[in-house]
């Protein structure tokens, strides 16, 4: 089957880039932006839609369905194509016929200007005129280069159509009648819009983590939401639930107008299920749970800890952006061991005897021993600036207890956590 190209030249090619580019990609994988539009290949669819005129026809009707003006030009090359759709630039929803191509003027062949200046005084100014110069006549007065002009006017296929859209993301909007104040409201909305993205992520062979959407408020305001998952998934009741988890916990101020969502893409997610696969809970269960879990007890109370490197009472801090990956290892390893440490939750008061400055007997209402060694004080605190931090520590290892950090905060004496 021969080759067939399809062109698309708008003069409004720039504003309209995406939508023009979402006409070209319901008919072709192989697409190539051009300054002023899209070229692309619509081989083999005359299987599927007809003949040439047939596709042009398709074509015009999902521009017409956009509303965007633009001239269509389908032929056997990628520069007939290009040069038919060219030359119809500036008409509304119109294609070129090919029978066209041998009146198109010299200008807008890649020749010369004193070339074409000449060719213009011997009264050539068209294709058809130029053809009827022999090719050796017109090779011997401008060189072999004049030989790529020829091709282009006998339409030689050597032009190869050269695939450059590398999308990053897909996007989908919907326009309210009305303004509604309840999100939940909109969920079947956004369950038919989810629908039509996946299915170009799907289409692209990729998968999506973060769903980017943004609202437009009665009150001529924006609010938007970037919502991510831990991994690659195109579960659209999964979504649904995760962004009306998200939402409720900082809901829009006024009603909403007008939605609009970008899937970015990412590598789908391999998966074994299997007779010797690892049995574990699925990750948008785990994610649901996580995110159920922050609206009941606040975002910032949900994450997952991380150390601080700062002297501080509890030098830690919750990533409530983070889940825990599954594949991390507890066991210390005997060559590099590791000491971790529990803090109590309220602290355990403590009665602490002293004598010469030193720590000599520890009791609370759980355990009593004799001091064994102990290391400290400690004073230091990151955040120098803060004058309330009054608080003294010290490491001490109780004998047949284990090892505490003690403190004591003016008189008062307790234990913060035990070292395991």
């Amino acid at each position: 089957m021969s080759k067939l190209y399809a062109c698309i030249i708008s003069p409004d090619a720039k504003r309209d880039r995406s939508a023009l580019l979402s006409v070209a990609d319901q008919f072709s994988y192989s697409i190539e932006s051009l300054e002023d539009g899209f070229l692309f290949n619509v081989s083999g669819l005359q299987n599927l839609i007809g003949d040439s005129d047939k596709i042009t026809q398709k074509i015009l009707e999902q521009l017409k369905k956009i509303e965007i003006s633009g001239s269509i030009a389908i032929a056997d090359t990628a520069n007939t194509a290009i040069l038919l759709a060219r030359q119809n630039e500036g008409a509304n929803h119109t294609a070129a016929s090919p029978e066209k191509f041998s009146q198109l003027p010299l200008q807008n062949l890649e020749i010369e200007n004193d070339t074409l200046k000449v060719f213009n005084d011997l009264g050539i100014r068209t294709i058809d005129e130029l053809r009827q110069i022999p090719d050796a006549d017109l090779i011997g007065r401008y060189g072999q280069k004049f030989k790529d002009v020829i091709d282009v006017i006998e339409q030689k296929g050597k032009r190869l159509l050269t695939p450059n859209i590398k999308e990053s993301n897909v996007g989908w909007g919907y326009q309210l009648d009305f303004p509604v104040d309840d999100f939940e409201q909109l969920i079947f909305i956004l369950n038919h819009g989810l629908d039509k993205l996946f299915a170009q992520v799907s289409h692209y062979g990729f998968s999506t983590e973060q769903l980017d959407i943004s609202f437009k408020l009665q009150n001529k305001t924006e609010k938007s939401y970037e919502i991510k998952a831990s991994f690659p998934t195109l579960g659209k009741t999964f979504w649904l639930k995760l962004i009306n988890l998200r939402i409720s916990l900082d809901p829009p101020e006024s009603g909403i107008v007008s939605i609009d969502v970008v899937s970015h893409f990412t590598r789908p997610r391999s998966t074994q299920k299997g007779l010797y696969a690892v049995s574990r809970p699925e990750p948008e269960s785990l994610l649901l749970t996580v995110n159920k879990i922050k609206k009941l007890v606040g975002e910032e109370n949900v994450g997952v800890p991380v150390i601080l490197n700062q002297r501080l009472a509890e030098a830690f801090t919750l990533d409530a952006d983070k889940l825990p990956e599954g594949k991390e290892n507890f066991e210390p390893q005997p060559e590099n061991p590791v000491i971790a440490f529990s803090y109590f939750d309220p602290p355990v008061p403590a009665e602490v005897l002293v004598r010469d400055k030193r720590l000599i007997f520890l009791r609370t209402q759980y355990f009593n021993g004799r001091v064994v060694e102990y290391s400290g004080v400690w004073k230091a605190s990151s955040k120098w600036w803060d004058r309330s931090w009054k608080t003294q520590e010290w490491d001490i290892e109780v004998e047949g207890k284990g090892v505490y950090r003690l403190c004591k905060v003016d008189k008062e004496w307790f234990l913060a956590g035990e070292y395991d």
